[in-house]
């Protein structure tokens, strides 16, 4: 990308990092958790897709034994593989037999370290929940990103937002790996702490009325008074 575009991007999309990791997670459907997971800070981008699953390259209408799965790229200097975790059990109910295959939670470890972590989030979290818990901890082998229509969904709910961001990032696999789209998508969808999110705002490349557009939608989202179906 040429300097002078650089420089046009939204500010949280211009920092760099000397070290990033990936986490893979299946806490039923993967689009709540994708806008959870992309207003945590450390978090630099988040896709959703299937994985956990033995047929090739499944779709949405043929996601067949896959699971609908998040899957995020973060800086362990801001945000460690625990912390995400006591995230992943805190937002979804792990307890239970899922009502389809596709919604099954799961962890899929992408090293020892992290396979380590898995196990003992569930200890804590069987611990503190007086219940067994479901999830299944698997090996990461392989992820199949879901079709563009299931990316940022909760932005996608919001179309004045979306267009904007869609203009500084036409190319699908850029507005993807946006830090300021995942975070953008968070924020619409009323994650993250008020406090963040108001300094954030000047750095995720929108203009002033979108600005307060998406301040609207996030308040409201914090009171409970969606504007929009989610």
């Amino acid at each position: 990308m040429h300097p002078l575009e650089e420089n046009r991007l939204p500010a949280l999309d211009q920092i760099t990092y000397p070290a990033t990791q990936t986490a893979t997670l299946a806490m039923g459907c993967f689009w709540g958790p994708e806008a959870l997971f992309g207003a945590m800070p450390g978090v630099i981008r988040t896709r959703v897709g299937f994985a956990g699953g033995s047929t090739e390259n499944p779709t949405y209408r043929t996601i067949a034994d896959h699971l609908e799965t998040v899957q995020l790229d973060f800086d362990p200097d801001q945000v460690t593989y625990a912390q995400l975790l006591e995230q992943f059990f805190a937002h979804h109910t792990p307890t239970k037999e899922p009502r389809k295959r596709q919604y099954t939670s799961a962890i899929f470890y992408h090293s020892p370290e992290q396979e380590q972590l898995a196990r003992k989030a569930i200890k804590t979290a069987e611990e503190r929940l007086q219940q067994k818990i479901m999830t299944e901890v698997l090996a990461y082998e392989q992820f199949y990103l879901a079709e563009e229509r299931h990316q940022k969904w909760k932005l996608r709910r919001v179309p004045a937002v979306l267009n904007e961001l869609q203009k500084i990032y036409p190319q699908e696999e850029a507005f993807n790996n946006s830090t300021a789209v995942a975070r953008v998508n968070g924020y619409v969808g009323g994650h993250g702490e008020k406090e963040r999110f108001m300094e954030e705002m000047g750095s995720l490349g929108l203009s002033y009325p979108i600005q307060q557009t998406l301040l609207a939608h996030f308040l409201a989202q914090e009171l409970g008074d969606f504007p929009f179906k989610a």
